[in-house]
């Protein structure tokens, strides 16, 4: 495409991108190493003598000893590493980092607090956090006392910050994973999140791109979400809010399968999958843990039916709830930022309706929902495959064994560029995505949503000029404007959201009660009621109905039906829970309402059984209302 992504080919025009692509890069990124190297660490010593650490456990050599070998010290417990002294990002708690051997001999870490070693009763700790995690010790009191200073004596280890989430750390050029930590803080780094994100790298970037990444050529969908999953990252250099798409269509037609594909740039779908079946405070953490990566949430139909609402605006969010510490005062608050990709058989709507709940246009610029029912499924182009299913399969299988090896490669260049620079590029890319794609006078939830996809196309477009993705240039930009053109089809118009729902509600009040609470009104004085009209229950007004001229040539017999209702029928039946200003503001803009000689929106005049006396009245026109939203 020719817009400001061009100049991402060419390494010398935007600082420090990175090396060039190389279309078989199939060489893992090395893992990331302390900002400083840790200095060689003399044991530790207490009074009375010293700690040692081999392969066979942790000893206590007392001062006395003359050979200090393992038969004439004391056995404290299994193997027990002091990896470092850590603190989190506030520097309000300190513990230490340490590395072990359990009861079936792996190796595992584990982060234990300081204020827990720090009393007369802290060998408590060794049965809390040791014993518990298979950790073998002895149970001799002396030995766990002389653990437990083992545990307090470390001070001299390397320096760590605790990383509870996973994502770019602060302005540095580090991103953090469960595993590594790719790019440079200036500090040694270590992920301590509650939840272990599934990132993880096996097979080769090629494979995956002929396997996976071409069958998104001819397949919009496809390539917007694979775009997402590149977007994802970027979400902190972009500042819009957390959020995603929706997928919506029948089962096995694909949904699934395209959102796992986004998880294969980072890991192995069926591990990196989430479920919408978890609590909204487990959303939560799971969102949070997924900070700066697509985060996929699989079949909304097991989400929790009264929470949904609330959920949808939570995780958009970007920030947790308030609670509190058990020793007083309040937590800091749960933040992320992440791109979401659900996907289920029913709208978001359709939940949210049969868990009680309403729903409105701020759930729906969160959550876009796209129909995942295309010409095959979820795809346009089946590739020389007999159906979706069949393509599905072969993605699967291909993800299956050759997944991450792209995403860290995308992180590695991401890492090396110039954040300024990119955060500018991005803001460019939405600046020219509106112009392009956005209607003129479009409202601004239009315009909002639109960011999700100039993302997801400029990420298309980064990945793509970097090598990793085989498309032509322009294609990922392209389908990000063809799906965004869909979005707004099948949402009616790029108008706000609560007006289309204001019309929408409109129409489905006079599909059901157009005929039975509206008594027939067709006398030319327009004074008395029709006798032969269907008996009205619950009236709202009246129904004045005119035949028109047939429609050129033809003998079909035309009609318009005018419809007069009481201003208190009006607010409370056919408005319902709605804002009657705006709301009449709207339906005199469309001309579904009929104005007075001034403009108001309300008619004045005499109707059966007013006598003499005008009455005040909405007259609203059945053919604007019907030619109003066309879904």
């Amino acid at each position: 495409m020719s817009t400001d992504l061009d100049r991402l080919k060419n390494p010398d025009s935007v600082p420090a991108v990175g090396a060039e692509a190389t279309p078989d890069a199939e060489e893992k990124a090395a893992p990331a190493k302390p900002a400083k190297a840790p200095r060689k660490r003399a044991a530790a010593k207490v009074s009375g003598g010293k700690f040692k650490l081999n392969d066979k456990g942790v000893w206590f050599v007392e001062d006395a000893s003359e050979d200090g070998t393992d038969g004439g010290d004391k056995w404290l417990g299994d193997f027990l590493e002091i990896v470092a002294q850590v603190r989190d990002i506030e520097e309000s708690e300190f513990a230490v980092r340490v590395r072990f051997k359990n009861m079936d001999g792996n190796i595992k870490e584990l982060t234990i607090p300081r204020e827990k070693i720090s009393s007369d009763q802290s060998t408590a700790v060794l049965d809390s956090y040791l014993s518990k995690s298979g950790y073998v010790f002895s149970y001799a009191m002396a030995s766990k006392r002389l653990l437990l200073q083992y545990l307090q004596a470390g001070l001299n280890a390397p320096r760590a910050r605790l990383v509870a989430r996973t994502g770019w750390y602060q302005e540095t050029s580090a991103f953090v994973l469960p595993a590594e930590v790719i790019g440079d803080a200036g500090e040694w780094l270590i992920y301590d999140g509650s939840l272990k994100v599934p990132v993880m790298a096996a097979g080769a970037a090629a494979a995956w791109r002929d396997g996976v990444s071409r069958y998104a050529v001819g397949n919009p969908l496809l390539m917007l979400t694979l775009g997402a999953g590149f977007a994802a990252p970027l979400i902190a250099w972009s500042s819009i809010d957390t959020g995603g798409f929706h997928f919506v269509g029948a089962s096995k037609k694909g949904k699934s399968t395209i959102c796992d594909m986004a998880a294969s740039i980072y890991g192995k779908p069926n591990d990196y999958r989430q479920t919408w079946n978890n609590t909204a405070t487990a959303l939560e953490y799971t969102t949070a843990a997924f900070n700066h990566l697509p985060l996929l949430i699989d079949e909304i139909s097991q989400a929790e039916e009264r929470g949904i609402s609330k959920a949808v605006y939570a995780l958009s969010q970007g920030k947790g709830k308030g609670r509190g510490k058990d020793t007083g005062g309040l937590r800091d608050l749960t933040r992320w930022g992440c791109f979401i990709l659900s996907n289920g058989e029913e709208a978001l709507s359709n939940v949210i309706k049969r868990g009680g709940g309403k729903v409105n246009a701020g759930q729906e610029v969160r959550f876009i929902e796209l129909s995942a029912d295309r010409k095959s499924g979820a795809f346009d182009d089946l590739h020389g495959f007999s159906d979706a299913s069949a393509m599905c399969k072969s993605m699967a299988l291909t993800a299956n064994e050759h997944h991450g090896m792209i995403g860290r490669d995308y992180l590695n260049k991401l890492a090396a560029a110039d954040r300024s620079a990119f955060k500018g590029l991005i803001h460019d890319a939405m600046d020219k995505f509106k112009r392009e794609a956005v209607p003129a006078g479009a409202s601004g939830q239009a315009s909002h949503v639109a960011q999700y996809f100039a993302l997801c196309g400029f990420a298309g477009e980064l990945a793509t000029s970097y090598g990793l993705t085989g498309w032509e240039t322009g294609s990922a930009w392209t389908a990000a404007k063809w799906m965004y053109a869909d979005w707004l089809r099948g949402r009616g118009g790029a108008g706000d959201g609560e007006d289309m729902q204001i019309i929408k509600q409109v129409q489905h009040f006079f599909e059901q009660h157009g005929m039975a609470r509206f008594h027939g009104w067709n006398d030319e004085e327009n004074t008395t009621f029709d006798e032969k009209s269907a008996k009205t229950l619950a009236r709202c007004g009246f129904r004045k109905t005119i035949e028109l001229h047939p429609d050129g040539d033809t003998a079909v017999k035309l009609s318009d039906t005018d419809f007069y209702v009481f201003p208190n029928s009006w607010s409370n039946d056919v408005l319902a829970g709605v804002d009657l200003k705006r709301a009449n503001k709207v339906l005199l803009d469309r001309g579904i309402l009929r104005p007075d000689s001034k403009g108001k929106p309300q008619w004045s005049g005499r109707i059966p059984s007013s006598g003499r006396t005008k009455v005040r009245m909405y007259v609203l026109n059945a053919a604007a209302l019907m030619g109003a939203y066309d879904e």
